[in-house]
């Protein structure tokens, strides 16, 4: 699993939802897009991060690096950056999905 993934599992569940087709929809996003960006085909736009950070209360850094790190075009020199912000954050995921 992907930190996205966590991320988007935490999203749907805080916001209850049970499929992505939900998730998506609730972003302003096609299906097919929005699986794009979780299986890391393209990169999530800061509209879309903004909206599920709002919408489930969620640090929006933990989706900024969960992005950043699923991303399969992130530049190789960015990757310990982010992981370091997301393992930084990895206690408030884990969190996040206990407190739905």
């Amino acid at each position: 699993m992907t930190p996205l993934e966590s991320i988007v599992g935490i999203y749907k569940s805080k916001c209850g939802m049970r499929f992505d087709r939900e998730a998506a929809r609730a972003l302003g996003l096609k299906e097919q897009t929005f699986n794009n960006y979780i299986k890391g085909r393209a990169r999530m736009p800061d509209i879309a991060i903004s909206k599920m950070a709002e919408q489930a209360d969620i640090e929006p850094m933990q989706i900024i690096a969960a992005v950043n790190l699923s991303y399969k075009n992130t530049p190789e020199d960015e990757i310990e950056y982010w992981t370091d912000r997301y393992e930084r954050t990895g206690t408030l995921i884990q969190l996040a999905a206990t407190n739905p």
